[in-house]
């Protein structure tokens, strides 16, 4: 797991679950959160029902993330890396981009999505993968009550999955 301090890059959904589980605050004191600028839009983007998937204000939550702007040969270069074998989201998308223009070894991802762990599979980064029930662990925040997808169990799973057979099975 991820050390305090350590930088750690979260999508929508990892954004979404920590605040809904309550373990948000906790993550954002003890990891340098970062994410997409378009990660920041999902998460607060009213659905068809009027409802954001957080209810915060763009300024509060940019507070405590650090949101980058992505450019189009940012993501060139991942969607050269990946060459089509992976169907991402924008958001998604975006987030590889930025993890690829990391020059350091210190850096997690945290997003709890097949499709992200495949790409970051092929692209020989699996090992900076975490999850969010063992970013919350870090932190001294039992999250034992998460729903499959963000567990260790799971994302344990789907990486041997991966190392067994190079694909999802």
């Amino acid at each position: 797991m991820p050390p305090r301090h350590a930088r750690v890059l979260v999508d929508t959904n990892a954004i979404q679950a920590a605040h809904r589980y309550g373990c948000w605050s906790a993550l954002h004191k003890y990891f340098q959160l970062e994410t997409a600028k378009h990660c920041i839009e999902e998460a607060l983007r009213p659905n068809r029902k009027g409802e954001r998937l957080v209810d915060r204000t763009r300024d509060d939550l940019e507070k405590e993330i650090l949101a980058h702007a992505v450019t189009d040969a940012q993501r060139a270069v991942l969607l050269h890396a990946l060459q089509g074998r992976v169907d991402l989201d924008d958001g998604e998308r975006d987030l590889l981009s930025i993890a690829l223009t990391i020059k350091t070894d210190v850096w997690w991802l945290c997003g709890p999505d097949k499709a992200t762990i495949f790409a970051m599979h092929l692209l020989g980064i699996i090992d900076r993968m975490c999850s969010l029930q063992g970013l919350a662990q870090s932190t001294g925040f039992n999250l034992t009550k998460a729903e499959e997808q963000y567990t260790e169990k799971w994302l344990s799973s789907i990486r041997t999955q991966l190392l067994l057979h190079g694909q999802l099975i």
